[in-house]
């Protein structure tokens, strides 16, 4: 008969103290934070705060994620902690949210420990955009022109929305950094696009100046919230999709809003 083999002793599980699940909490906190103000959408972001979450050592990371808060538990052992924070301004910024994601999936090759990921949240959050003002603002505004070709317009048309578009969105990099409020923001950029666009057309004696007045403010519709409303709604998380839902709508309707002061100082008129 043949002995079986000794069987090594288990070893015991190591767990978190109260102190290091805060601190985890915290920083799972703050990554959520930055994905919602970034523009992702809930179950994107519930899913990188859980993978951070288990990558720091917690045994087990529940989570509730609103767009304008969040409330996270992170149990190891007997021990739990919960946290609750507020998030700030919705905006787009997807290289951040990409980025965080990343660090999510690959938690473990990055050291797994909580100074770590520390440090690269916080180069994440420092990292400067990946395409500069001097960029941005002369493609924003040939997207918008080509738009107004597309639309049936002419190279007049063209230039018009091109020029009105490029001034918009220099102009919301400056009241983003100011940190205007968002539906403000979206009043005076459509404002000052669609002006400048409908006064150039009567100074070149465009044909059709009203597609250019659209074509201009094409770089203020909320494109991100509509489609993460989609998604969330689509995942059966209905406070995310119905918030982002509204969130889209008032933009929509501050675009309006700039779009008809247009109208009103230069008496055009858009509709056929």
């Amino acid at each position: 008969m043949i002995p079986a083999p000794d069987t090594p002793p288990s070893q015991p599980v190591q767990h978190l103290s109260r102190e290091e699940l805060g601190e985890l909490v915290d920083v799972v906190i703050q990554v959520g934070q930055a994905m919602l103000e970034s523009g992702a959408a809930g179950f994107r972001t519930e899913q990188t705060m859980a993978q951070i979450g288990l990558g720091l050592g917690a045994d087990r990371v529940e989570l509730y994620v609103t767009p304008t808060g969040i409330i996270a538990t992170a149990i190891s052992g007997h021990e739990q902690r919960t946290r609750v924070g507020r998030t700030g301004a919705l905006g787009v910024n997807m290289a951040q949210t990409v980025a965080l994601n990343r660090l999510s999936r690959h938690i473990a090759l990055l050291g797994g420990t909580l100074p770590a990921v520390r440090r690269h949240i916080a180069a994440i959050h420092s990292a400067p955009p990946e395409q500069p003002a001097w960029a941005t603002i002369p493609a924003v505004g040939i997207a918008c022109a080509a738009f107004a070709q597309i639309l049936g317009g002419d190279w007049l048309e063209f230039a018009a929305a091109g020029v009105g578009a490029g001034l918009a969105q220099a102009l919301r990099l400056i009241l983003a950094r100011l940190r205007v409020n968002a539906f403000a923001l979206t009043v005076a950029c459509s404002f000052a696009a669609s002006l400048v666009a409908a006064v150039l057309c009567q100074v070149l004696d465009a044909p059709q100046p009203e597609l250019a007045v659209v074509a201009s403010v094409l770089l203020m519709v909320p494109g991100v919230p509509l489609v993460t409303s989609v998604i969330d709604l689509s995942s059966n998380d209905l406070v995310s999709g119905v918030t982002r839902g509204t969130l889209a709508f008032v933009l929509a309707l501050s675009i309006g809003i700039g779009v008809a002061m247009t109208l009103w100082l230069t008496g055009l008129d858009i509709v056929p």
